[in-house]
């Protein structure tokens, strides 16, 4: 069972992602395979026109990666094209939050998305601009409607070092503690025979549970229950103790 991370950038991070989160993930026997949209990519996300990039297509590609790959994360920078395109890695996680509300994302930049945040600050504490006059009610619901697309970012992150907090968010969450567990049945312990908590498999060996899990068979489905049922009851005999 592999776990993905989809990574939107106009840079190329697979060096990065190799170094900063993938080896440190293997050390502790988690295999995650990045998923990357390189949206300068003139081939695939250029307007038929040439004109700039087309955001539809971008968000084309990473709802398509997400459905296909069932990934646990997305990380994005914040200035993906140019700054004429009109779109930020802001909105296509936006995009992604629409269909995928409960995705953990994060965002990264250089800085931009400290200053729009900044602005938008100003904008709502009722600070004057430059000209004297207040911002009207359609800049200020303007302002509103860019909060609101920042409340589907889980992180943001300056710079790219988006890498420990995808890292911790990984090792903690639980489709990958299920990976954890299943490699040790697979891996660490394949031959043991299990012998209690879950009559179905009595004499089976984990590495044929294992697969039973992994494959979501009703059996499988039913072990996993069985199994947090009896963690959840050791845990209070232990406690009542």
């Amino acid at each position: 069972m592999k776990t993905y991370c989809l990574v939107i950038d106009d840079d190329s991070q697979e060096e990065y992602f190799e170094t900063e989160v993938r080896r440190v993930l293997l050390k502790n026997h988690i295999d995650i395979t990045p998923i990357f949209i390189k949206t300068t990519d003139q081939y695939k996300y250029m307007k038929a026109d040439h004109t700039g990039f087309d955001k539809s297509l971008i968000e084309k590609d990473c709802i398509k990666a997400i459905n296909d790959y069932n990934c646990s994360v997305v990380v994005s920078d914040y200035q993906i094209v140019t700054r004429t395109d009109g779109f930020t890695g802001l909105d296509i996680l936006n995009t992604i939050s629409d269909h995928y509300p409960h995705l953990f994302m994060v965002l990264y930049s250089g800085g931009q998305i400290h200053n729009a945040i900044k602005k938008m600050y100003d904008t709502l504490s009722g600070e004057m601009p430059q000209n004297g006059i207040k911002m009207s009610d359609a800049q200020i619901l303007g302002t509103i409607k860019q909060l609101d697309k920042i409340a589907c970012i889980n992180n943001l992150i300056k710079g790219k070092g988006y890498a420990e907090t995808v890292v911790k968010y990984i090792q903690s969450s639980p489709p990958i503690l299920q990976q954890q567990l299943l490699y040790q049945m697979k891996v660490d312990y394949p031959d043991m025979t299990f012998q209690s908590c879950y009559p179905t498999f009595n004499g089976w060996k984990l590495k044929d549970i294992g697969e039973q899990i992994e494959k979501r068979t009703p059996q499988g489905c039913d072990f996993q229950q069985a199994l947090i049922e009896q963690v959840l009851s050791y845990l209070i005999e232990i406690n009542q103790e």
